[in-house]
């Protein structure tokens, strides 16, 4: 069984390496159909079936179609020239493990959690997502709806920034703080009004204020503000959904909710 001395697409001519065109149709073809979905053992079936051999009498397996996909030779350099494009060698990573996959579902991945428990819910294959806990149903959810949802979903939100709210405070306020402005206000109602006295009251009033608040207080500011000024975004924006967003959360029947950082929940029907 001969093997090859050059990638395939590529022989010798006259002491230098050139391209075979009708390998490097080929070629092109297997870059063009990994992009699109086709795994690497369908691709190796598929040139069998049509009698392309990988060398003389050795036909094609799952193996050298993986190693032809990752062969950055056929980009070109100074010894191969280029049989394909940058471009067409990205859409070939994009579809790595044997389907094109949307850059912005890492994001929902690494968020992804069960509405239910709150586990980490994980994808058992394409369009199919359950969670290890309890969810004994998996969700099902295409890509493009699970990305549209949470699109929506932050889109809604930067609508109305609004909707993020406070932490109800405690019925009983804390007593440092409570005698703090008792003595401020003192010292306002005093007949010998003293400002410079009553100023370092209001910073220590406040500073003591700031200090009191709850974690969960300073999230919801600071999600107000990025929420505020966020720009319009045609599709996702992962970045802006990184910053106030601690999880995505799914249910078995493929509804999408938000859980902000300062621990609100947010669903569709909030919207409408």
């Amino acid at each position: 069984m001969a093997n090859r001395t050059l990638p395939f697409g590529y022989r010798m001519r006259s002491g230098t390496i050139a391209v075979v065109e009708d390998e490097a149709e080929i070629v092109r073809m297997i870059f063009a159909s990994h992009a699109e979905g086709n795994s690497y053992e369908k691709l190796a079936c598929g040139l069998n079936s049509r009698d392309i051999p990988f060398s003389p009498g050795r036909p094609w397996n799952k193996n050298a179609v993986a190693r032809l996909l990752k062969d950055i030779r056929y980009l070109g350099d100074d010894t191969y020239p280029p049989i394909i494009t940058p471009e067409e060698f990205k859409g070939r990573k994009a579809g790595a493990c044997g389907r094109r996959e949307h850059p912005e579902i890492k994001d929902i991945r690494i968020l992804a959690r069960c509405a239910a428990c709150g586990g980490p819910v994980r994808r058992e294959r394409k369009n199919v997502w359950r969670c290890s806990h309890c969810m004994a149903e998996a969700a099902h959810i295409t890509d493009k709806r699970l990305m549209d949802s949470t699109a929506g979903l932050l889109s809604a939100l930067c609508e109305s920034p609004d909707m993020i709210k406070f932490t109800p405070a405690g019925d009983v306020e804390d007593q440092h703080i409570a005698d703090l402005r008792d003595s401020f206000a003192q010292e306002l109602d005093r007949p010998d009004f003293r400002e410079s006295s009553a100023r370092n009251q209001a910073i220590t009033l406040t500073a003591a204020q700031f200090d009191a608040m709850g974690s969960e207080d300073y999230e919801t500011m600071r999600i107000q503000r990025l929420l505020s000024r966020a720009e319009p975004s045609d599709g996702l924006n992962t970045v802006l959904l990184r910053q106030i967003t601690s999880a995505i959360l799914l249910r078995s029947n493929g509804a999408v909710s938000l859980k902000l950082k300062n621990g609100q929940i947010f669903e569709r029907s909030d919207f409408t």
